[in-house]
């Protein structure tokens, strides 16, 4: 009697620890090498699928952006609280120099004195 050879269960190449099934909108992307790269070279450290690993790469960068977004809006809001109106032009690209920050706080105190 002649057996038949068993098929080979499919096994990917490395074994690796699945993230669970999340519910949300599938997408496919192109990856420049650089970042790919990157993903693969993560996912080899934690011992995960490079998807899981680009998924933990995007959740990080969305998180500094929420981070950074929140910081805008609260150095918004404090430059309004020091000057306010927006009534001064400012060159922020460069701090200002001793002297033309005392001309600030000293305009800064006069208008506070002529409005009170």
């Amino acid at each position: 009697m002649a057996t038949t050879p068993r098929r080979p269960t499919t096994t990917s190449a490395r074994s690796e620890p699945r993230a669970p099934r999340s519910e949300g909108p599938r997408t496919t992307l192109r990856l420049p090498d650089e970042l790919a790269a990157v993903a693969e070279q993560f996912a080899d450290e934690l011992g995960i699928s490079r998807n899981d690993a680009l998924l933990r790469l995007a959740t990080r960068g969305a998180r500094i952006y929420t981070q950074e977004q929140a910081i805008a809006a609260r150095r918004e809001a404090r430059w309004a609280a020091v000057v306010p109106g927006g009534a001064v032009d400012v060159d922020l690209t460069r701090l200002p120099s001793p002297d033309e920050a005392a001309a600030a706080v000293l305009a800064l105190r006069d208008a506070v004195e002529q409005a009170a």
